[in-house]
């Protein structure tokens, strides 16, 4: 089979892909929102994480699949445990001030840490898709996309937060815009500058 024939294949396994983790993340918001009241505290936190690791874990294993080699493999999906172990941080924070034995700090210090955390976050899993898929490094250009795109949406979001106070699926529904929708158009940017200079060369 030719390299034209080929690509075709590979573009049609990554869009498979992409539905798979694209449908695990859906999968999760329904669930979730259609538990939580019923199991309510504490239980809803454990199912909350259980959640969300096996939407990491999809991730990982679309990774592991698409891979172009074992180096590739096992490194890529190293990239989802800042985001993994970042969700379980708020988690853990959440349950702790349910129970009233912890408190968040407060000041402005906080709020650019986990900003500047979202950002590397979603950087970081635009990067595990480009180390499992892209080759050369030019790619990297196009992890731009990503960090303005979040940027952007870190500045505006909270206007969009105020509007839907009280809906909670809608809520998560839109607090997952950038692990999902900046995620995937990073990718494409990634792809892109990879196809074009690789045209170039």
């Amino acid at each position: 089979m030719t390299a034209a024939a080929e690509r075709p294949d590979r573009v049609g396994l990554s869009v498979v892909a992409a539905v798979i983790v694209i449908a695990a993340e859906i999968a999760r918001l329904v669930v979730l929102s259609q538990i939580r009241w019923e199991i309510g505290y504490p239980g809803e936190f454990a199912v909350e994480g259980v959640l969300f690791t096996l939407v990491y874990l999809t991730y990982a294993a679309v990774l592991v699949w698409r891979g172009r080699s074992l180096v590739r493999k096992l490194t890529a999906p190293l990239l989802l445990v800042p985001g993994w172990l970042y969700a379980c941080y708020w988690l853990v924070a959440a349950f702790l001030q349910a129970r009233g034995s912890f408190e968040l700090p407060h000041g402005e210090w906080l709020l650019w840490v986990v900003r500047f955390l979202v950002v590397f976050i979603t950087v970081c899993l635009v990067a595990a898709w480009g180390v499992a898929r892209r080759r050369g490094f030019l790619w990297l250009i196009g992890l731009i996309v990503p960090v303005v795109l979040t940027i952007a949406w870190l500045k505006w979001s909270w206007r969009l937060y105020e509007a839907i106070a009280g809906e909670i699926f809608v809520y998560d529904l839109v607090a997952a815009v950038p692990t999902v929708v900046i995620t995937l158009l990073g990718c494409l940017a990634c792809w892109g500058v990879e196809a074009l200079t690789r045209r170039r060369a």
